[in-house]
């Protein structure tokens, strides 16, 4: 159900930005998003109904970050919004910072997996790609590890992050892909989320994205390295968990097998040394 009048307006939600209703990809449910403007700022904050007629505001911050099993998971109390990072990662590349974001559904819709849904919508939908700058200086070198994993954000001139990933699959191995704000965001965003066929099957999903299968993957790749693309594409989404677009942040990002708790992490690190 769309945000009503009333709730609007005590809400003060600046103008309807994008709307988009479907499918939820892993509960099949019918989700609505409506995105509205929002007071420079504000950053990135999900408003998710409370079955009283009231909602709930959900800022995109780590600490409001509730599950980062296999996708990353807000919420308060009781009330839950998965599946954040891929929006979260299209916001951040097409400069979108502040915006009240309606969801009315158990998850944010996934499309085939990449972030080019959202991309697509904002695109559609008329909402003017903002400048980012780099603005905000690290002033010490930040770890997160995990046994042999780890993830580090180094002061530098410009935002930029690479990532290590290590697979034992034929078609992957051991693969490094970077990315920085000086280069094409669709070598981010058109990536897909991908894993094994039998996990995909169970999630009722395996239709729909690229499954591995033990010598390949269930549809074509849209690069060599697509699988790694991803990975930079979830780091991305979940460094915006900062509460600040983290293109703004003079550092370089290093993962070596990293992932989402290993990212949140970071991010509440970051929120602190940047005094965010």
């Amino acid at each position: 159900m769309a945000v009503a009048e009333d709730l609007r307006k005590k809400l003060d939600l600046g103008d309807r930005l994008a709307s988009f209703e479907g499918p939820g990809l892993t509960s099949k449910q019918e989700v609505l998003v409506e995105i509205f403007g929002a007071a420079k700022g504000t950053g990135i904050v999900f408003l998710l109904p409370d079955g009283q007629g009231d909602v709930v505001k959900v800022p995109a911050r780590a600490d409001m970050v509730v599950n980062t099993l296999r996708n990353v998971v807000l919420g308060v109390d009781r009330i839950r919004l998965c599946i954040v990072e891929h929006f979260l990662c299209a916001a951040v590349l097409w400069g979108l910072d502040d915006a009240y974001v309606y969801v009315d559904g158990p998850e944010m819709p996934l499309g085939d997996g990449s972030s080019e849904f959202w991309i697509r919508l904002f695109e559609a939908s008329g909402i003017a790609r903002g400048a980012v700058s780099a603005d905000l200086e690290l002033k010490e070198t930040i770890t997160v590890e995990r046994g042999d994993r780890s993830l580090i954000a180094i002061p530098a001139e410009k935002f930029s992050v690479t990532y290590l990933m290590d697979w034992k699959h034929p078609l992957i191995g051991q693969k490094w892909q970077s990315w920085d704000s000086s280069r094409d965001i669709k070598d981010i965003y058109e990536n897909r989320t991908f894993g094994m066929l039998q996990e995909h099957k169970m999630l009722g999903l395996d239709k729909d994205v690229v499954s591995l299968t033990d010598d390949g993957f269930t549809m074509p790749l849209k690069h060599p390295d697509e699988p790694v693309r991803h990975k930079l594409l979830d780091l991305i989404g979940d460094l915006a968990l900062v509460g600040v677009n983290p293109l703004r942040i003079k550092a370089r990002f290093i993962s070596i097998k990293g992932g989402h708790e290993m990212d949140v992490d970071i991010a509440g690190k970051l929120r602190k040394s940047l005094s965010i």
